[in-house]
């Protein structure tokens, strides 16, 4: 795990730098398209749990210092998520090559429509009301279908990081 640590950072970084600079502008039906809770699933997903939790992590503590929400938050959603996909990582379930076309973005689009809703309940468990301001439908919605779109393409992204050694099989 150690040598794949430098790579999964830099990518962390450049998620995060993504979710900051272009998605957190972008908004579909008034929600934000939450990059940085797909990236810990698809490395959960691949099968790498340590990398998983560590990516959700700091990809969640870096969003929250620039967040107006409860410090911390974001990463707790992430690292539930991460921690829930690797289960299924680990068995093979969402496995790129020898599961179904369909099962990884089903999966993804699971995490994507129970992350918002993660994150409206921990914020009301920190007493923070003002998450609820928005539509919560439309958040999950929208995040389930753009990690169901997205899925596949950041899973091969997190098996090319996090194991730099292997071809990848077509």
């Amino acid at each position: 795990m150690r040598r794949t640590l430098l790579p999964a950072t830099i990518v962390t970084l450049f998620v995060v730098a993504i979710q900051l600079d272009i998605l957190s502008s972008l908004r579909f039906a008034g929600t934000v398209i939450m990059l940085v809770w797909l990236w810990p699933v698809a490395m959960g997903l691949a099968g790498f749990t340590n990398l998983a939790l560590y990516v959700a992590l700091l990809g969640g503590v870096l969003i929250d210092t620039h967040a107006t929400t409860p410090f911390g938050l974001t990463a707790v959603v992430g690292l539930v998520l991460a921690y829930s996909a690797s289960l299924l990582g680990r068995e093979g379930v969402g496995d790129l090559d020898s599961a179904a076309y369909w099962v990884t973005p089903v999966l993804a689009g699971v995490a994507g429509f129970v992350a918002p809703l993660l994150y409206t309940l921990g914020g009301v468990f920190a007493f923070n009301f003002e998450l609820w301001r928005g539509s919560l439908a439309a958040m999950m919605v929208v995040n389930a279908v753009a990690f169901v779109v997205l899925a596949r393409i950041v899973t091969r992204a997190a098996r090319a990081v996090a194991s730099p050694g292997e071809r990848v099989r077509r």
